[in-house]
């Protein structure tokens, strides 16, 4: 095992509740120019491959989020934990959606449900003590098999939507408009609640609020604005706690924005996508990504 290493020294591994880095990660500046390399406990340098890895994974995360509306940690928490070895990859995650989610937002607030999103951010609030609480006394393995089994079932209950719609028992189920989106207060601050905590835990706060805008039918345009426009500020909150009580230090917010321009060109590139993409088309896509990704984590974990 090996420990995180930064520009100017070494220091323990980013993320304490989590075990150290399979090796050491090295981000040395030369000439202005910054190379980042893994070097395995007792082995040689890997040079770039395991960031190149990293930032593949950015990429195709965030052009699935700005394309659908999220996914980007369903994609990729599983990767950076394995990758990574370490739970800053929970921290890593919340830096570069956060960029992301800036990045979207401008563009997809206008058609965002303003009630139901003032709702969720109170409940969110509250959730994010909880969610930093499991966080700090988590174990590695134990936050893969978490991640992988919200995912898995995340991908039963819209597959069983899917099931319904094609065989004629939802054929009369439509999107519903921004503003026909009907009321549950406590609900909706209940789904604020468990996002929040969820955010602050695995850097997941759309699965829940995923599975209540498609109990609402809230189709694909109300979906991607109200979840990306959420995510703005829950991975802003999160990116707080966590450095302020999540033991996030220097070092993992340099890889996070190493990572960033990838997130940012996965973006753009899921946002032109996302023209082309039909409600039929959106539904399959996301689901055949949460049942591989969380496959993936749980098996893992395992």
């Amino acid at each position: 095992m090996g420990r995180w290493c930064g520009l100017g020294g070494t220091g323990s591994s980013p993320g304490a509740p989590g075990p150290a880095f399979h090796g050491t990660w090295l981000a040395a500046g030369s000439r202005g120019r910054v190379s980042v390399l893994f070097r395995p406990a007792g082995g040689c340098d890997m040079d770039v491959v395991l960031f190149a890895a990293l930032a593949a994974v950015t990429f195709a995360a965030a052009a699935l989020q700005a394309a659908t509306g999220f996914g980007f940690a369903i994609l990729s928490v599983p990767f950076f934990l394995l990758i990574m070895g370490s739970l800053a990859a929970i921290q890593v995650t919340a830096v570069t959606n956060l960029a992301l989610s800036l990045l979207l937002i401008p563009k997809l607030y206008r058609d965002a449900p303003k009630r139901l999103l003032l709702l969720l951010i109170a409940g969110s609030s509250a959730g994010f003590p909880l969610g930093l609480a499991a966080f700090r006394h988590a174990d590695l393995a134990d936050v893969k098999l978490a991640v992988g089994i919200v995912i898995v079932l995340l991908a039963l209950f819209l597959a069983q939507r899917e099931w319904r719609s094609r065989t004629g028992e939802g054929a009369g189920e439509t999107s519903a408009r921004l503003d026909s989106l009907p009321a549950h207060p406590v609900a909706e601050a209940g789904v604020g609640v468990i996002s929040g905590a969820m955010a602050a835990a695995l850097a997941m706060p759309g699965p829940v609020v995923i599975l209540y805008l498609f109990a609402l039918q809230a189709g694909k345009a109300v979906s991607r604005a109200a979840t990306l426009t959420l995510f703005g500020f829950s991975y802003g909150a999160v990116c707080l706690i966590h450095t302020l009580w999540g033991g996030m230090n220097w070092e993992t917010w340099k890889l996070a924005l190493f990572l960033v321009p990838f997130g940012i060109a996965g973006g753009i590139a899921g946002h032109i996508a996302s023209g082309r993409l039909s409600e039929r088309r959106f539904r399959a896509v996301v689901l055949a990504i949460l049942i591989v990704s969380g496959l993936y984590a749980v098996w893992s974990a395992l």
